[in-house]
């Protein structure tokens, strides 16, 4: 007997829950996305570049349910290997740009989750 619940389809939600929730935590409390991943506070700037980010993710988790599965899927790995390289990935080994300094251990979540969503894409892809 096959488990079924790992395809496309609940690939596709899963992504859409997590960009979805980041995205409304970064309209809703960018303050708490900045202070909680990292040991600096949230400036000002901070604050209005993460509620403008809301947008794209927040669209971005809509669209995905709007595409046929296979292209909505294959976006979803990208997107999820792009946002790990340069979000959490980054912060983490300073991949680009300036030294940032992440708080752990809530920082592990979006490392881990980027990677769960990486794999889980590739794994979907493949069938």
């Amino acid at each position: 007997n096959t488990d079924d619940s790992m395809n496309a389809e609940n690939y596709i939600k899963a992504f859409q829950g997590v960009m979805g929730f980041y995205g409304l935590s970064f309209l809703i409390a960018p303050a708490k996305m900045q202070e909680d991943h990292f040991n600096s506070p949230a400036t000002p700037m901070i604050k209005f570049w993460a509620r403008g980010s809301s947008t794209a993710w927040l669209g971005l988790a809509y669209a995905v349910g709007q595409m046929p599965t296979a292209a909505a899927a294959k976006l979803c790995t990208a997107v999820s290997f792009v946002c790990g390289v340069l979000y959490p990935w980054n912060a983490k080994f300073n991949l680009i740009g300036e030294k940032l300094d992440p708080k752990y251990p809530m920082h592990y979540v979006p490392e881990v989750l980027m990677g769960l969503l990486t794999v889980s894409g590739i794994v979907v892809s493949m069938d």
